[in-house]
């Protein structure tokens, strides 16, 4: 694909193809290799625009490698409709990505369709990969993949027999995933470790699960970093300076889980900086929609009781996640209703905030609870459940 890239370079720098025949200075300047790529291509991209397929499929090639999807789709259409598999393979994959134009599902599913007619192993698992797993036909072009050797054919395939949950699937499932996974396929290696992890089809064995997910996590899949984050945070002996690199690739490749735990993990470092930092990692979180990311900005804000803003922003956090069912958020929120911190105290709220975290078994909110209204609440006909709403 190499091979043309300086003529094809030139050649979108506006240097038309006559002026390739002539002697020019630029010419004398360049290599022999390069001046014999340059005549190449551009007697590639004439016989191209007089129909040639495999130079349209070429031509197509060259500028796609350049990014020059809008130059390159043309050219893959073209050549697709003169039959040329691959070319009707990439073009499905253009619409599907939206490379060089408007992205269609529609478009992409027709052009994978006609190379998966011709055979085309790449085409055949995409559309395994796109159509409903309800649609029989997801399967059966899953299986052809699979058995030409396409990692990704025997992935989707893991993944379709997999979700019929049987024991023999799961068995057979992981036959195909491992098989995927040996050939270096990144989703399947994180696949294969989390069967191996949970005993889905294959003996649970937590060694091999974590040697999968170190592979997968060297190509930064943010799934297997998270995974391997956690695991360094499980068990007696939690490391949390294990874990918190693992977290930081996934939690910055967008995994709102591991922004939320490595914010966590920061919190609770004591240089001011690397608490700054996690209050950054929290607020991530918290926008991705994670709730107890949302209290735990929160509690960070809430310690800075010289700024009210940080206080009155602490109280809304606080709010949004209790709204939401986040029992710790419901005590937090009804502790400065009942202080007044970040607004006015509200007696009212608080105990109605503190109720409900009772009601969700929050320990310290049932102790507040008693103490307030005394032990007459436990005999109520009411009891605890309930009460702040008459």
């Amino acid at each position: 694909m190499t091979r043309w890239r300086n003529a094809l370079v030139l050649l979108l720098l506006g240097i038309s193809g006559h002026c390739f025949a002539a002697s020019t200075g630029m010419e004398a300047a360049l290599s022999y290799e390069q001046a014999e790529d340059r005549a190449a291509f551009v007697a590639s991209l004439r016989k191209a625009r007089q129909g040639d397929t495999e130079a349209q499929w070429q031509v197509a090639r060259a500028y796609a490698h350049l990014g020059e999807d809008a130059r390159a789709l043309p050219m893959l259409l073209a050549a697709a409709a003169g039959g040329h598999m691959w070319a009707a393979s990439l073009a499905g994959s253009f619409f599907e990505d939206g490379r060089g134009g408007a992205r269609s599902l529609d478009d992409a599913l027709r052009w994978y369709r006609v190379a998966a007619d011709q055979g085309d192993p790449a085409a055949l698992a995409a559309l395994a990969r796109l159509l409903s797993s309800t649609d029989p036909k997801s399967f059966e072009y899953g299986s052809r993949a699979a058995e030409a050797g396409n990692a990704d054919g025997q992935y989707q395939l893991g993944l379709l027999t997999a979700a019929k949950g049987m024991p023999r699937d799961l068995e057979a499932a992981f036959g195909w995933l491992l098989k995927a996974a040996r050939q270096g396929h990144v989703g399947a290696q994180v696949a294969v470790a989390m069967h191996l992890l949970e005993g889905h089809g294959v003996t649970a064995d937590a060694k091999s699960a974590r040697t999968w997910l170190e592979g997968a996590a060297k190509a930064r899949d943010p799934v297997a970093n998270y995974l391997l984050g956690q695991m360094h945070l499980a068990g007696e002996k939690p490391d949390s300076d294990a874990a918190r690199p693992f977290l930081k690739v996934a939690a910055m490749a967008g995994h709102r889980e591991a922004q939320y735990m490595f914010g966590q993990l920061l919190s609770q470092l004591t240089p001011q900086e690397q608490r700054r930092e996690a209050v950054i990692w929290l607020e991530r979180a918290h926008h991705a929609g994670h709730v107890a990311a949302t209290n735990r900005l929160g509690e960070l804000l809430r310690e800075d009781v010289g700024d009210p803003q940080h206080l009155a922003r602490a109280r809304e956090l606080f709010s949004l996640a209790a709204e939401r069912g986040n029992r710790d958020a419901m005590y937090n929120l009804a502790l400065m209703d009942n202080l007044g911190l970040g607004g006015p105290r509200d007696t009212v709220n608080a105990l109605k905030w503190f109720s409900r975290a009772a009601d969700a078994n929050h320990e310290k909110a049932i102790e507040v609870l008693e103490d307030l209204l005394g032990s007459s609440i436990k005999t109520s006909s009411l009891g605890m459940k309930g009460f702040w709403q008459r």
